[in-house]
């Protein structure tokens, strides 16, 4: 069967694949002819529901058995899990980021209260779409079009402003200027969060927590997070507050594919942005339809009607990893001409690379895997994790003894310059 898979630049892709294939099947293909080998536990593929409803393509699942109607099945290349430029490999995926972000100005998704980022953004995406400046014939029309996306009033002065901007960024190559359009994006407070909205309700999962923008304005840590689950129509979440008291949180939404998007949202962004790695009971964890669940009776190990309730199989941590080390042994099995000299250098490089790398975990905080490491426990001495998540201890998270008191202390921070010997 065929799949018509549109990028965020409207380009469509088709791709073919078996009447019984799975949605991980479509996004490899799709991955390929783009040239993204390594990285495409990034992306993920949308599609409308028969309600009307965006939804994520189960990758694990069947894909007939998601998707209403009959083939050619059309579905969305967009990404899914957003994480800083510096950590893409690819020139391809990151200009895969990119464009969303530039679909996500054209939606008006993407809000940016400073006038001065938006300005700048405006100058990044000439350079990368129209190339160096010309003060004879400058791109005007092109600044006016994306100033009105970010900006509600524009003048002639911001469009002088982009100019200049614009002018200062000759001889950058438009790789170069889409990284620092994603990288302007990335410092934004609402970067990577899908929003859900209900009667009165509007939340956004990102990289960090649940932030709740209506009815008030309130964010919600993933270590904040005691449990969540779906009931039907209703999304339950319970958390600690600021005050360090139990509390629930209840959005009714208007179906219950809604409220399952949600928890599934939250727990496979929680799986990979703070996670080590992703657990069993995640990856494992499944429903079956009414003809499966009779057979189950009996043979309790069938696979018939099994449906995969979340597709998230790698960390953050993890993908990058399996990305770098699937680039860099590709050149020795593909490459017959390099010189020893440039292996050794490459190996060296690779050797310094994952010392840094463990160096940089090892300094991370053990429960959020976020802030860096800066507590000291009492009486047992151990340090492992940040300031704000020892406030919520009261036994040491490694030896479960009890604490007297935790004292600040400051590790050797890593410059630019570190060498590692």
């Amino acid at each position: 069967m065929w799949c018509l898979v549109s990028q965020p630049n409207s380009v469509i892709i088709e791709v073919e694949v078996g009447a019984k294939a799975k949605g991980q099947e479509c996004l490899e293909k799709v991955c390929s002819c783009l040239g993204i080998n390594n990285e495409s536990d990034y992306f993920g593929l949308k599609y409308q529901s028969v309600k009307g409803q965006d939804c994520w393509l189960n990758l694990r699942n069947p894909i007939e058995r998601q998707v209403g109607g009959v083939a050619p099945y059309r579905f969305g290349l967009r990404v899914k899990f957003w994480v800083p430029p510096h950590l893409i490999l690819q020139d391809t995926t990151r200009h895969q980021f990119y464009l969303h972000v530039r679909l996500d100005i054209m939606e008006g998704k993407l809000k940016i209260e400073n006038p001065e980022i938006s300005l700048k953004l405006v100058a990044l995406m000439a350079q990368a779409e129209t190339g160096d400046f010309e003060p004879v014939c400058p791109p005007l029309s092109f600044y006016t079009q994306w100033c009105q996306y970010l900006i509600d009033s524009i003048n002639d002065e911001m469009l002088e402003k982009v100019a200049t901007l614009h002018n200062a960024m000759k001889g950058m190559k438009p790789s170069a200027a889409e990284y620092w359009i994603v990288k302007e994006v990335s410092t934004l407070e609402s970067f990577g969060e899908e929003i859900f909205i209900s009667k009165g309700t509007t939340m956004g999962i990102g990289p960090h927590g649940i932030t709740l923008y209506e009815p008030q304005n309130q964010s919600i840590p993933y270590t904040a997070i005691r449990s969540a689950a779906s009931h039907r129509r209703v999304f339950q979440l319970c958390y600690t507050n600021t005050d360090n008291e139990d509390a629930v949180l209840e959005v009714k939404f208007d179906s219950s594919l809604a409220a399952t998007a949600v928890y599934r949202a939250l727990t496979e962004k929680h799986a990979f942005y703070s996670c080590e790695t992703v657990r069993g009971a995640v990856t494992a964890q499944f429903i079956r339809d009414l003809k499966g669940t009779i057979v189950s009776i009996f043979n309790e190990s069938t696979p018939l009607g099994k449906k995969y309730v979340f597709d998230i199989r790698r960390t953050c941590r993890e993908v990058h990893d399996n990305a770098r080390r699937a680039l860099y042994q590709a050149p020795n099995e593909t490459t017959s001409g390099v010189t020893t000299a440039t292996q050794h250098k490459c190996h060296d490089e690779s050797n310094a690379g994952e010392k840094l790398a463990r160096l940089m975990d090892a300094l991370t905080c053990r429960i959020c895997m976020d802030a860096a490491i800066d507590t000291v426990f009492f009486p047992c001495s151990h340090v492992i994790c940040c300031g704000k998540c020892a406030e919520r201890c009261e036994t040491c998270p490694l030896c479960r003894s009890h604490i007297e008191t935790a004292k600040r202390v400051y590790l050797p921070t890593l410059e630019h310059d570190f060498v590692l010997s």
